[in-house]
């Protein structure tokens, strides 16, 4: 058994009614097999035919496995890595669509060992936690050929790029999705999953890979077409700010999860004191205003990101009022407010809140992604960036970010910053943007042809002396 795999699917099944399951486990460059959309479904794989292998069963990963089959028409095969391929015995896992129609899906292959599924594999999909992808692409990195195989992340936030580039190289085929495709949750584990609700359009940024290869390759495999619409598109994005810069997870987890537990002292809250059981439902507005300073420094970090690169990515990041609205304008009842703006989002209705609970009363979860995600792979990349322009000369406010990351780091027990800076213990952990970096990298990773290392070592072999004195 793969124990890193086992430790992070382990971790991925979210709360709610899984709470009594172990959350568990070109186009492009040439040689890439050619691709239709018309090729019958057989045991083996046929000229034309495609290689999916889902790594982590989570909410997403199921709903994968329930709709790329079908989507394709066979064309598509499905592998899952799994640290439990024993609740995979079925292998047509079903997806349920808000209407209530069925879609069932097949997967050809299960296993525990990325050496019996990664080396022929076309497309390699992290369904798992933010804060799982540098364990997982590591152990990945050995048995995935970057000139065939593609990789990518159903959820991208922080300097995803930057961690795909350094892992496999510059010659790396990769994808993040900016959104997860779909509000969806597991029914029952290695059987069925539920789509709640459909996006019309998420976003995508992509390392060595098109805009034809994105809606050719990529979109087929999650649309809901079954229900009558193809959606969602895909629309590539022109670099990776939107996904950097996201008002998303990264400042409405922090926000919420403090504002719930702000006066905790370190022992259990009886439950007179206990936090609400819903994670967005009814938020306060004291989660409220932090989340509008939060919001507040994420755009003017956004604004001077841009201001100084004039990366053209920013431009689709907007308020995350504005961003809510748009998306869920019609499922929120309450608009008067932000606090009631993600209080009153009938698509965030139920989400539960992580806690640990005692006897003696609830604390809250260190280790739910709710802070491992959002912390040291949200706040924390967002004030690396603050850090390296400020070193150009350029400040931008982040206290409440860092207050933020003050109280999580705590409570995780880590050490991200240290005396106001990130130079804490634990900061090797993380997708940093580093002082030797060029501030750049935050929009797009270097090209795969970047040969300053090279040409920087000849000027300086090239200076006028006669060797050695």
């Amino acid at each position: 058994m793969e124990t890193w795999l086992k430790s992070l699917v382990t971790r991925h099944l979210t709360h709610g009614k899984m709470q009594r399951v172990k959350r568990f486990t070109a186009h492009v460059t040439p040689g890439q097999r050619p691709t239709g959309l018309g090729a019958k479904s057989t045991d083996s794989v046929q000229p034309g035919e495609c290689i999916v292998t889902l790594v982590a069963a989570g909410n997403s990963g199921h709903v994968c496995a329930g709709l790329i089959d079908g989507n394709t028409k066979g064309r598509v095969k499905v592998q899952l890595l799994t640290s439990r391929p024993d609740v995979w015995q079925n292998k047509r896992p079903v997806v349920k669509f808000p209407d209530g129609q069925i879609q069932e899906g097949l997967i050809t292959r299960v296993s525990s060992d990325p050496a019996e599924l990664i080396p022929q594999s076309d497309i390699v999909l992290w369904t798992g936690p933010v804060n799982g992808t540098k364990e997982v692409f590591e152990n990945l990195r050995p048995y995935l050929d970057t000139r065939r195989t593609a990789v990518g992340t159903i959820f991208a936030q922080g300097l995803i790029h930057l961690l795909a580039q350094r892992t496999f190289g510059p010659q790396v085929r990769f994808f993040a999705l900016r959104n997860i495709p779909w509000l969806c949750r597991v029914v029952k584990v290695g059987v069925e999953s539920e789509i709640v609700g459909a996006k019309s359009s998420i976003g995508v940024m992509s390392l060595n890979l098109d805009e034809n290869w994105v809606k050719t390759e990529l979109e087929p495999l999650f649309v809901v077409q079954k229900t009558g619409k193809w959606e969602p598109i895909i629309e590539l994005l022109p670099d990776f700010c939107p996904i950097v810069f996201n008002p998303a997870n990264q400042i409405i987890h922090p926000a919420r999860y403090w504002a719930m537990f702000r006066n905790w002292k370190g022992t259990p809250l009886p439950p007179d004191q206990e936090p609400p059981e819903w994670l967005y439902r009814d938020m306060d507005e004291v989660a409220g205003e932090v989340l509008v300073v939060l919001d507040e420094e994420l755009q003017a970090l956004k604004n001077a990101y841009y201001a100084a690169t004039g990366a053209a990515g920013c431009t689709h990041v907007v308020p995350l009022a504005e961003r809510l609205l748009d998306q869920y304008g019609d499922q929120i009842s309450d608009k008067s407010t932000l606090a009631k703006m993600v209080g009153t989002n009938k698509a965030y209705s139920m989400a539960r809140t992580p806690v640990v609970r005692t006897k003696q009363g609830v604390m809250p979860n260190a280790s739910h992604r709710v802070v491992t995600d959002d912390i040291g792979w949200g706040l924390c990349a967002l004030v690396s960036i603050a850090e390296k322009l400020e070193s150009a000369g350029i400040n931008t406010p982040t206290t409440m970010m860092k207050m933020l990351i003050e109280w999580h780091q705590k409570l995780m027990g880590k050490e991200y910053l240290y005396n106001g800076r990130l130079r804490g213990r634990d900061c090797s952990e993380l997708v940093l943007l580093r002082m030797s970096d060029d501030l750049e990298l935050v929009a797009k990773a270097p090209a795969s042809g970047n040969m300053n290392w090279i040409s920087n070592a000849e000027e300086q072999a090239m200076e006028p002396r006669y060797g050695n004195p």
